[in-house]
């Protein structure tokens, strides 16, 4: 299994690396989501579905020279408390990029609870914007030398009370989880291309914060 070496609250993503992927190549993927969290807020400031929202900030990534290898399915699940929550993302992130990627989300997670600003960091922001739609981002650098980042997105059930949900202890019924996201390759050299476009949009909304690193 691969080392946490860095676990970062990107508004209201969860970015985690593991240790071989390189520290240049860290900061310009954290700075790519920042980028598309900030324009997908900015697109829909208001209300709007929460696969429209998703499906844009995806598309920002695309426009930020990220490229798509494996779609997440969209084939729901029931969980009735965070365990199973966890196991199942656990599941599917590790069949899509690998188990090494399914356990970088666990280990963030952990370190996520012992940090209880960033954990209140990270609520705000995913109830503040972005709808709701929870998210987490493992990445790793692969053998051939090749830096994916599984973006994986959680869309619950509307019925479902959010300060109940961001309880995260046993919930009191069952949530339906819709998942989302892709596993998406990051390209140093193809990145240069868009670096001056994400950073001219991360500097214009400078006054927001929205990034956090956790205590590891």
């Amino acid at each position: 299994m691969p080392d946490l070496a860095e676990a970062i609250v990107v508004g209201g993503c969860l970015l985690s690396f593991a240790d071989k992927v390189r520290l240049q190549d860290q900061q310009d993927i954290q700075d790519c989501l920042l980028y598309a969290e900030l324009a997908t807020n900015d697109k829909y400031p208001g209300q709007v579905s929460k696969k429209v929202w998703f499906d844009y900030y995806q598309g920002r990534l695309l426009k930020a020279g990220f490229t798509l290898k494996t779609i997440v399915p969209s084939e729901p699940f029931r969980v009735s408390n965070v365990r199973q929550l966890l196991n199942i993302s656990h599941t599917v992130i590790g069949h899509l990029g690998s188990e090494r990627l399914g356990q970088l989300v666990k280990e963030t997670y952990r370190a996520l609870q012992l940090d209880e600003f960033a954990w209140e960091f990270f609520r705000g922001n995913v109830m503040q914007g972005g709808l709701g739609i929870l998210k987490c981002a493992p990445c790793e650098r692969l053998d051939s030398g090749e830096t994916v980042v599984c973006l994986y997105g959680m869309r619950y059930d509307t019925t479902v009370i959010e300060q109940d949900f961001f309880f995260w202890s046993e919930f009191d019924k069952e949530v339906v989880i819709i998942p989302d996201g892709g596993v998406f390759a990051f390209d140093p050299e193809v990145f240069e291309n868009y670096r001056a476009r994400v950073h001219e949009k991360i500097d214009k909304y400078s006054d927001k914060l929205l990034v956090r690193k956790l205590t590891l």
